[in-house]
């Protein structure tokens, strides 16, 4: 593609609108007399993505993500003074009450516009599936696990605040952002870099959660929407939230703004609310992931960063057929969870406890008990979920295609490298 396709393309999708329209146009691509998602979804390479790079903000929704997080950052800023409810402790329940109220408010307002827009006014003229039922128990269901989601981020807030105020890790302030040219350059490069980020990032964190353990007691929540709406793609396990923040790496090993950590979580929490709307003319469609919830076993990337697929050989550029209503999500808040969820999630929890005792406690710790201590919440889940998928002490692990044993091995690894040692570096800071 050159530089000149390249514009074109970005003046025909500016800020993720096609034709300038939120509702009614399908990508593109497709072809309008095709079923919805019948259209092939054009090939992609490394050489597109990067020729999109440059255009990551006025190409895509990044815009709209970016807009809301710079308006979060300025009316609701961080007070890192030594005296803040932030420097008290890693988990304040001041700083709870003054932070969670407004991610709340931002999520649900956000996904609640598509699902409201899509599945009850039906803006949108080519479902995935027509005539669907209507499923309250489902809505529920995600809705549930969403709010979930957006506690265990604000928890994710309150530490890195902790780190900040307690000069535990370094930052660059808002007088350096904006009053010094290095300062200005690193807030601009990180608000262009961190959707590129989050590519990479999402690839091989999603490609761990599919590793067969982690599937089975963790991933495979969210793989109950087989035909998505706006709230589930929030709608995930806690272990899987706490892999799924660990994109937060950048503000872990960089000196930076925290801009770059708020922008990444807004990023986190309003990305996949429309890209897993079930529609497919909008503002971001994603068919390339609705096939993944609908065959498990492909298109593990997101759209823009779906090179990865084709170099793995689990691309799948269309659906095989179209795809009938089912029941699915159903509710554990409606139905009794199954013994094997609750153990799961128990001991996991349990791995964070043991964690938050020694930090809230301000227990000193050696080297080697911090790294333990620290290990058990960022490596601990991902131990349990095998100790109890194995068929010698848990029931015989589900089948789960896809990956021969090299690739298992290797996206398991690199995985790990970026979901399991974000974490342990974060709580090993914080000990």
């Amino acid at each position: 593609m050159s530089l000149f396709n390249s514009i074109v393309n970005t003046c025909s999708n500016l800020f993720g609108l096609v034709n300038g329209q939120i509702f009614g146009e399908p990508p593109l691509y497709v072809d309008k007399t095709k079923p919805a998602g019948m259209t092939p979804t054009p090939k992609p390479t490394v050489r597109r993505w990067m020729m999109n790079a440059p255009f990551v903000l006025i190409n895509s929704p990044n815009f709209v993500w970016a807009s809301i997080s710079l308006a979060i950052y300025f009316l609701y800023p961080y007070d890192l003074s030594p005296i803040s409810s932030a420097a008290t402790a890693p988990i304040s329940m001041s700083f709870l009450a003054e932070r969670l109220p407004i991610w709340i408010l931002t999520t649900f307002l956000y996904t609640a516009f598509w699902h409201i827009s899509l599945h009850i006014f039906k803006l949108a003229n080519r479902p995935y599936i027509p005539n669907r039922p209507y499923n309250y128990q489902k809505l529920f269901h995600n809705m549930f696990w969403v709010l979930s989601g957006i506690v265990i981020w604000t928890v994710f807030e309150n530490i890195f605040c902790y780190l900040w105020a307690t000069n535990r890790l370094s930052y660059i302030n808002d007088f350096n952002s904006f009053n010094t040219y290095s300062g200005g350059v690193k807030f601009v490069l990180a608000l262009m870099a961190i959707p590129l980020w989050r590519s990479w990032h999402f690839y091989f964190a999603h490609r761990f959660l599919h590793f067969k353990p982690l599937y089975q007691q963790v991933h495979s929540l969210h793989h109950r929407n087989t035909d998505t709406e706006p709230f589930s793609g929030l709608c995930m396990h806690p272990v899987e939230h706490l892999y799924y923040y660990s994109c937060i790496l950048p503000s872990l090993i960089f000196v930076c703004s925290p801009f770059a950590f708020l922008w990444n979580g807004v990023h986190l929490l309003l990305s996949p609310a429309a890209s897993h709307s079930g529609w497919e003319d909008h503002f971001q469609s994603d068919t390339f992931h609705y096939l993944h919830h609908l065959y498990f076993e492909c298109n593990y990337a997101g759209q823009d960063a779906s090179f990865m697929d084709v170099m793995f050989g689990t691309y799948i550029d269309k659906l095989k057929d179209t795809p009938t209503p089912r029941e699915d999500a159903k509710s554990t808040l409606l139905s009794y969870p199954t013994f094997e969820f609750v153990r799961y999630l128990g001991l996991s929890y349990l791995c964070g406890l043991v964690w938050l005792y020694f930090v809230m406690n301000n227990i000193q710790l050696n080297i080697i008990s911090k790294l333990i201590v620290s290990s058990l919440v960022g490596f601990g889940p991902v131990i349990l979920a095998w100790l109890l998928s194995n068929k010698l002490i848990g029931k015989k692990m589900e089948n789960n295609k896809g990956m021969n044993s090299f690739g298992t091995f290797l996206h398991t690894f690199v995985g790990s490298l970026f979901c399991s040692v974000p974490i342990t570096y974060m709580c090993w800071l914080a000990l």
